[in-house]
């Protein structure tokens, strides 16, 4: 009986986990969605699609707390009591503008316990359909944590979170994943 019970907790807290990363996905796309409508109205006007990226971080704040009750302290999302994860949510972003959007781009990110820290970025090949974005996050283990690829279809802005939680029970082990959205910049 003790041997289903310790069974049962594992698939409740795996589940709590994929839902987890399920939330903190949608919230990072609403965010970064919003945050996209940050385009340079001068240069808007003379068929350039750029980004003013303070105001973007700005209006991406904004709908994170307003959708997920979560506050920007310099590079972490700290939570509300009702937000979907209990630990502050380390993220960084990434611009990829107008000259660059075509070309493929490896961001490769490490995650040192507090923060999500941008290790490299290195420019690859060119194609006229849009670049092939790779995003590898390095945990403190040396684990290198690869996200699916996505290809850019224009002038992007890319945030990734990572989720670092601890489990409902400590004998578990704890929720640990990257999360990344790439919007492009609306027209």
């Amino acid at each position: 009986m003790l041997f289903f019970l310790l069974v049962g907790m594992f698939v409740v807290d795996a589940d709590m986990a994929m839902q987890k990363k399920t939330e903190v996905k949608m919230l990072l796309e609403l965010a970064n969605h919003h945050a996209t409508f940050a385009v340079d109205p001068i240069l808007k006007t003379e068929g350039v699609i750029d980004l003013i990226e303070d105001q973007a971080l700005d209006r991406f704040a904004i709908r994170m707390n307003e959708n997920g009750g979560y506050r920007r302290e310099q590079q972490l999302f700290v939570p509300a009591d009702d937000s979907v994860t209990t630990d502050p949510l380390p993220f960084t972003r990434y611009y990829v503008d107008f000259r660059a959007w075509r070309q493929d781009l490896e961001l490769r990110l490490r995650y040192n316990g507090t923060a999500l820290l941008q290790e490299r970025v290195v420019p690859g090949t060119m194609r006229p359909t849009g670049g092939r974005l790779q995003v590898t996050v390095v945990t403190e283990q040396g684990e290198e944590l690869r996200l699916a690829p996505k290809i850019m279809v224009g002038p992007s802005h890319v945030v990734v979170a990572f989720v670092d939680e601890r489990p409902f029970l400590p004998i578990l082990p704890s929720h640990s994943f990257p999360v990344a959205s790439v919007e492009e910049l609306k027209h």
